[in-house]
């Protein structure tokens, strides 16, 4: 007897209530325990099915309505087939298939595995979507031969074959993929880039090709295809940071996207090479093979603040300013943001007096420098001065800072200078910098007021 723990959506398809099913299965053995979840590609129905204990996985479809009702073959015709792909013995074979005599429905109580099928979806959507022979063999052997964290670095494939007292193929099963993508890669390529780009990138290195089918992924209104030509991109090159970021931009998990950017920054600088940054710092942006490197600097520090690493994030906006002093990112405002939020007050002063940046207009920091010398020197020179400035830069400011604990619900992609998105834009960040400030929103009233 198999022991089915499906998610709401399976269960929905099947007509079961989940409302009706328990977790516990009594004495059943946890050995013929497995987790099954419905998700689309393309609007087409597909199948993940998760042994319990191992993380063995194998993908089924298309799945038609018709087939809720014959479930116990989908699976049996699906394990058996994942089995084969991951070239396991036929006595291997026959004994698991031998349990699957039945099945009954249970909750799921495992949010782990739930959370490791999750990110196989992911994985999984390259191969079904994108090989072009025999996608659900390479699906099922992708997912069983990546080491995992919660199987201690274990492929699901070695341990499902211990399980049952054989020796894991692994060596075969990378042998078979590998012979599967290179004989489809061309193709793949084909159908991602069109010819005549594909005809461009001939004789052109792996990170170029890589490169290309990142910007093919920017461009897909599909998330799950933006993630698969991401994932493809490193398999052709893992140095391009960029796939990394792509990753890293559409996971909610900060922990997640901290480590995919983390990569990404790793790789880029393996691609540019140590002499590169010897011989390009100040510049960096306007050379376009450091742009994946810079932004992935970007999205490691924003990820750093995020889990309260602030020196560590502070430390990289540094490093992004002195490789690139023309700072086409707009990193001396982050920096500036985040030494006002955490009040080092002294170390602003040296950031904001110093350097190219002194006589800024931008809201963001001509209207810090003016918080920053009223902090200093008090109402009088050079703090009303500056703060004459700052409202020839943006007169809308003042009022959303005057509101106290203005927040936006949902912050802009792009802020217009001097326009009031710009100027609640500050207020949201900073607004709370002022507020803390003895006497700040007095004095900023009464110079408002003089203006």
């Amino acid at each position: 007897m198999i022991i089915i723990r499906g998610t709401k959506k399976f269960l929905s398809f099947i007509n079961i209530n989940p409302e009706v099913l328990v977790e516990d299965a009594g004495n059943m053995s946890h050995l013929s325990e497995w987790y099954v979840n419905l998700f689309y590609l393309q609007r087409i129905k597909c199948l993940l099915f998760t042994h319990g204990s191992t993380l063995f996985s194998f993908v089924v479809t298309p799945v038609r309505k018709k087939d809720a009702d014959n479930l116990q073959d989908l699976f049996r015709t699906g394990l058996s087939k994942a089995m084969f792909y991951n070239k396991c013995p036929g006595e291997m074979i026959e004994m698991v298939l031998k349990e699957c005599d039945g099945l009954k429905y249970y909750k799921t109580n495992s949010r782990g595995i739930l959370a490791s099928m999750n990110q196989m979806v992911s994985d999984a959507g390259f191969w079904l979507t994108k090989a072009v022979e025999n996608p659900v063999a390479l699906a099922d052997a992708e997912l069983n031969n990546m080491p995992t964290k919660m199987l201690k670095y274990k492929t699901p494939l070695e341990q499902f074959s211990e399980l049952y007292g054989f020796q894991a193929d692994s060596k075969g099963v990378r042998e078979f993929i590998r012979k599967e993508s290179e004989e489809n890669l061309d193709l793949y390529l084909e159908r991602e880039l069109g010819k005549d780009i594909v005809d461009d990138l001939k004789g052109a290195t792996p990170l170029r090709i890589a490169q290309e089918l990142v910007y093919q992924a920017w461009e897909s209104k599909y998330v799950h295809e933006a993630v698969a030509l991401a994932h493809k991109a490193l398999s052709i090159c893992p140095q391009c940071a960029d796939a990394y970021n792509l990753l890293a931009n559409e996971t909610e998990d900060l922990k997640r996207q901290t480590t995919l950017y983390l990569q990404a920054v790793n790789a880029g600088r393996l691609a540019l090479g140590e002499k590169f940054f010897e011989e390009n710092k100040g510049h960096f942006w306007g050379l376009i093979e450091t742009r994946p490197y810079m932004r992935a600097l970007g999205g490691l520090q924003d990820c750093l603040w995020k889990e309260r690493q602030h020196d560590n994030a502070i430390k990289i906006c540094h490093d992004m300013l002195r490789l690139n002093e023309g700072d086409n990112q707009g990193m001396r405002y982050v920096l500036v943001r985040y030494l006002a939020k955490l009040s080092r007050y002294d170390d602003l002063e040296r950031f904001m007096e110093s350097g190219d940046y002194k006589n800024d207009f931008v809201a963001e920091w001509v209207y810090t420098r003016a918080l920053l010398w009223y902090i200093k020197k008090g109402d009088g020179s050079p703090a009303n001065t500056i703060l004459n400035k700052a409202l020839s830069s943006n007169k809308f400011v003042p009022k959303y800072l005057l509101r106290r604990n203005f927040q936006l619900k949902n912050l802009p992609d792009t802020l217009s200078m001097g326009g009031e998105d710009e100027a609640q834009y500050y207020a949201h960040e900073l607004g709370h910098v002022w507020e803390r400030t003895p006497g700040a929103l007095e004095w900023l009233k009464r110079q408002t007021i003089k203006n």
